[in-house]
């Protein structure tokens, strides 16, 4: 059986459907387009570099929080691989049960932290993605935009449905500038 590859699929049916939606007398001169990179926006805006810093500064704390558990866990492992031999088969047994237990402990500990993380990722990121949307709309609506498309990776494995677009059509760092003007207000 093969597989079919949907992404292409749809995007090209969006765009398509775009084409239908785009009044028939704009001509394509008329049509304006820009483009961003919504990741570099997020990683150069003060607000992004906030919630950066804010998710980082969890992220370390955990690793302080887990690191004795895992140094443990390591040595553990470590005594019962060099003592395997000399153990009698019960203890031998019992130390890697008590292992074992140890952890699936861990991962349930570093799972519900990573739940965490994420919903502090949420948490954070969704008031600064709303403006980031509301600052573009605003942007596109005040310089006559009738497309903007998201271009934030480079080369074509990493991007669907935009392969090319001109550096001239960019305006991230018109979007950056006016996100951070919000942001101080």
């Amino acid at each position: 059986m093969r597989y079919i590859n949907t992404t292409g699929i749809v995007v090209t049916a969006a765009l398509l459907m775009l084409c239908l939606i785009i009044p028939t007398h704009t001509s394509a001169a008329d049509i304006k387009m820009g483009t961003i990179s919504l990741q570099d926006v997020l990683q150069q805006s003060k607000i992004g570099q906030q919630a950066q810093k804010e998710l980082e500064n969890k992220v370390q704390e955990f690793q302080a929080k887990f690191e004795p558990e895992q140094k443990k866990l390591e040595e553990l492992g470590a005594e019962i691989e060099t003592k395997r031999t000399v153990w009698s088969q019960e203890v031998l047994a019992e130390n890697e049960r008590n292992y074992q237990k140890l952890m699936r402990e861990y991962k349930l500990k570093t799972d519900d932290a990573q739940y965490e993380l994420k919903q502090l990722e949420k948490k954070v990121m969704e008031p600064i993605l709303k403006d980031l949307h509301d600052v573009i709309a605003e942007y596109g609506k005040k310089e006559n935009f009738t497309l903007i498309f998201e271009n934030t990776r480079k080369g074509l494995s990493s991007r669907i449905g935009l392969l090319y677009a001109a550096d001239e059509i960019d305006i991230s760092n018109e979007v950056l500038k006016l996100l951070d003007a919000k942001q101080a207000n």
